[in-house]
C-alpha cells in the first residue's frame, strides 16, 4: 500500500504552511505548497499586466504556463519565484484569482497529479473538499483571530513590512471572509476531517498532535 496523502486546510494564519512543512519533514513525505502554486500563477498574472477580469487573456496565458514545484522552491517557466510570491499585493491578487474556474481548472489538476503517488502533505484552503477529497488523512487547521493576527503580523515583520495590530487583524478577518464566501472552492471544513485549534500551542505540538493522528490512522487502515 502507498503511503497516505495528507490534506491540510484552513484559513490565513492558522500557521498551515509551517505545520504542513514540519509535518512531512517527521513523517518523510513530499511537501506540496498549493497556496505557492496559486501565488506563483498570480505573481505571473501581475508580471504580464493582466486583468483579472479579462477571461480569454488569463486562459491564453495560462495555458502555456509551466508551474513546477521543486521540494521548497517553487518555479514558473524555469524561473524560481519563492521569494517574489510573497508580497501583500501577490497575496490580495492571489485570493481574487483563485475564486476564478480558469485559474483552477489549470492548478487543481496538476496538483491532483503531484499527490497521485501519496506519500504527500498539502495545504491550502480546499486541499480536502476539492482538490484531493479522498485524502487518506484530512486536517482543519485553526486558531483564533487575535493568534491569527498576531502571527500575520509577525510574519510581515520578518519581512521588513510594518503592519499595525488593528490592521493585520483586519487583513486576517476580510481574508477568511473572501475565502469562506467565495463560490468557487470556498474555504471549508471537510466532514472527515480531524479539527486542531493552534491557538496557544507551539509549531512542534501541533506537528505531534497530527503526526499521532496520522499513525492512528494508518494503523486503522
Amino acid at each position: 500500500m502507498r503511503d497516505p496523502v495528507i490534506a491540510i486546510d484552513g484559513p490565513a494564519g492558522a500557521g498551515k504552511g509551517t505545520v504542513a512543512r514540519r509535518l512531512a519533514a517527521k513523517l518523510g513525505y513530499r511537501l506540496l505548497d498549493t497556496g505557492a502554486m496559486y501565488r506563483a500563477l498570480a505573481w505571473s498574472i501581475a508580471r504580464a499586466g493582466l486583468a483579472p477580469d479579462d477571461t480569454p487573456a488569463l486562459r491564453r496565458h495560462v495555458d502555456r504556463l509551466q508551474i513546477d514545484v521543486e521540494g521548497d522552491r517553487v518555479v514558473v517557466d524555469e524561473r524560481d519565484v519563492t521569494d517574489d510570491i510573497r508580497s501583500p499585493e501577490i497575496a490580495a491578487l492571489t485570493s481574487r484569482l483563485s475564486t476564478l474556474a480558469v485559474v483552477r481548472d489549470k492548478l487543481t489538476p496538476i496538483q491532483r497529479r503531484l499527490a497521485a503517488s501519496g506519500g504527500v502533505v498539502l495545504e491550502g484552503r480546499d486541499t480536502g473538499t476539492v482538490v484531493c477529497p479522498d485524502a487518506e488523512v484530512k486536517f482543519y487547521l485553526d486558531a483564533s483571530l487575535p493568534e491569527r493576527a498576531r502571527r500575520r503580523q509577525a510574519e510581515m515583520r520578518a519581512r521588513g513590512v510594518a503592519l499595525e495590530p488593528e490592521a493585520a487583524r483586519h487583513d486576517t478577518a476580510a481574508r477568511e471572509t473572501q475565502d469562506s464566501s467565495r463560490p468557487l472552492a470556498p474555504l471549508g471544513k471537510a466532514a472527515d476531517a480531524i479539527e486542531v485549534d493552534s491557538t496557544g500551542l507551539s509549531v512542534e505540538q501541533v506537528v505531534a498532535i497530527m503526526a499521532d493522528a496520522v499513525e492512528r490512522r494508518r494503523r486503522c487502515g
